[in-house]
């Protein structure tokens, strides 16, 4: 075969993988982001009351409203850095790769921050609201947030 035959099949199996890829990931539905701020901090070292912060990389800090219509979901996905989440009112469900779940309701808060899917709902037949803080490698591009996931094999949850 030759060289040129060997790189184009390649790159059609690159671009079936993709599509194939974003065709198994799960659209989010009733659900809305709305970004508030991003700022930009070069390598994060910081302590203060027994708190410490600290990322090896040029970090930004970029924060969003997040509202969950009743049955709301935002679909599996992970990030590139780490979440904070503040359920402001209403209550989600935080599911994890493994379909093990955690509610949090208002005045609580969870962190995302690996690379495994995961999937928050909001079970509850009224409005829920949360903030996010995104604390992400600086080259990471507004869209570039959130990663969708395909949904874990063992989990019926969407």
């Amino acid at each position: 075969m030759g060289r040129y035959k060997i790189v184009g099949l390649l790159a059609a199996v690159a671009s079936l993988a993709l599509i194939a890829g974003t065709a198994l990931a799960t659209d989010p539905s009733g659900f809305t982001v709305t970004p508030l701020a991003r700022g930009s901090f070069g390598e994060l070292e910081s302590e203060h009351n027994g708190i410490e912060l600290e990322s090896k990389r040029d970090s930004d800090v970029a924060f969003a409203k997040v509202v969950f219509a009743a049955g709301g979901s935002a679909g599996w996905h992970h990030h590139p850095g780490v979440v904070l989440v503040s359920v402001a009112s209403g209550a989600v469900t935080h599911y994890d790769a493994q379909c093990h779940k955690q509610v949090y309701r208002a005045g609580e808060g969870f962190v995302e921050d690996d690379n495994k899917p995961g999937l928050v709902r909001n079970n509850t037949d009224h409005k829920a609201v949360v903030y996010a803080a995104f604390v992400v490698p600086s080259s990471t591009p507004a869209e570039g947030l959130r990663i969708d996931d395909p949904q874990p094999k063992d989990c019926s949850k969407k």
